[in-house]
């Protein structure tokens, strides 16, 4: 369906989406192969906008909108095991907060390259009963990989505590609208009942419960306020996997390449953080849990840590780190007051649902 945008299309602070192929297909067989297809969908959306409003004295005013182009979704079930992949093009998010009345949006968050898919979901699972489970070496029953490019970010400083401040807005209004005059609250416990006796399934040598591999290109930030820019940071090559066992949880993080650079010209030292070496892993790491039900012994380790850090350049000076906090400060600043305003809300929203409650319990005494 394309419901349109704009003042003739949709209702107010939603733009739709236009779906060009929607695909189902259900074959039901008698063969038990693991090659038989019982069910395929393919679903693809060109584009969808999503607008967030805040109303104000004005009407609804725009602040962030997101855009999403190319869409797609494949699910495949087979006798034995059952796949999902899906893909998205390209991802924006346009700020509204910094721009005013016929200015072009400032662009949040924008998907650093358009070659390829932007961001792409594989997911497999199989039946361990399936007759060719255990022909693989290392036999796995889910398998999750995640792949995302370049995501460019760039923050003004007004634009981020207005961000962080939404939410309390929300909560406030929802506490609001659902403030409660008693405490006092009814809880039926659950019945007893049978308990259902758990089935273990004796798993493979080597076998692996869930195996979770990410890729992501990179991450480009850039901080600034109404001055200018204060500082960017690019990181490179981030690659991480989740490896579950019988006996242990295997987690392993690398960031091949890290940059901080102070953004003011005037900067006796611009490179704040870089790498000396390009051939090598700037930062790796790997945490191991072990399963305490198939440890023994009570002197075995619990949890193990490595983490290594190679060849990495930090330079700081004075007057960037001194920025650099006077920005977060102002920010937590800002939400301490929002926070602050939130709590007097509460306090008198509390007392005005007190004196509602003991004006009841006095018109049902003098009765």
């Amino acid at each position: 369906s394309d419901k349109g945008g704009g003042e003739d299309g949709g209702k107010e602070g939603e733009e739709g989406s236009e779906s060009k192929e929607l695909v189902v297909t259900s074959v039901t067989k008698d063969s038990t192969s693991s090659g038989d297809q019982k069910l395929f969908i393919k679903f693809r959306m060109t584009e969808v906008i999503l607008h967030l409003n805040e109303h104000g004295d004005g009407g609804n005013i725009e602040r962030l909108k997101f855009l999403l182009s190319e869409m797609e979704t494949e699910v495949v079930m087979k006798s034995w095991d059952l796949s999902v992949a899906a893909s998205i093009g390209s991802a924006e998010i346009q700020d509204y907060f910094s721009s005013g009345i016929n200015v072009e949006p400032y662009i949040m968050v924008h998907s650093g390259s358009n070659d390829g898919r932007f961001l792409t979901f594989n997911y497999c699972k199989k039946d361990p009963q399936s007759p060719d489970y255990g022909s693989s070496p290392q036999p796995t029953e889910q398998f999750v990989k995640i792949e995302m490019l370049v995501v460019k970010v760039q923050v003004q400083q007004g634009s981020l505590i207005k961000l962080m401040s939404m939410p309390l807005s929300i909560m406030a209004e929802i506490k609001r609208k659902d403030q409660p005059l008693s405490a006092t609250k009814d809880v039926t416990l659950p019945k007893e009942g049978r308990a259902m006796k758990k089935v273990v399934r004796r798993h493979l040598p080597g076998e692996r419960a869930m195996y979770i591999e990410a890729t992501f290109g990179g991450l480009e930030v850039t901080l600034g306020d109404e001055h200018g820019d204060i500082l960017s940071a690019d990181i490179t090559g981030l690659n991480t996997t989740i490896t579950m066992l019988e006996e242990w949880t295997v987690v392993t993080a690398s960031m091949k390449n890290v940059m901080l650079v102070d953004a003011d010209p005037n900067s006796c030292h611009s490179q704040v953080v870089s790498k000396m070496d390009d051939s090598l892993t700037v930062i790796s790491t790997e945490i191991r849990m072990f399963n305490t039900n198939s440890v023994h012994d009570a002197s075995s380790l619990d949890l193990f840590l490595s983490a290594t850090v190679q060849r990495l350049t930090v330079f700081l000076v004075f007057k960037f780190v001194n920025r650099v906090m006077h920005y977060v400060d102002e920010v937590m600043e800002e939400l301490k007051l929002a926070k602050k305003a939130l709590g007097l809300f509460e306090e008198r929203s509390t007392s005005k649902a007190v004196k509602i409650h003991d004006v009841q319990e006095e018109k049902n005494g003098s009765k």
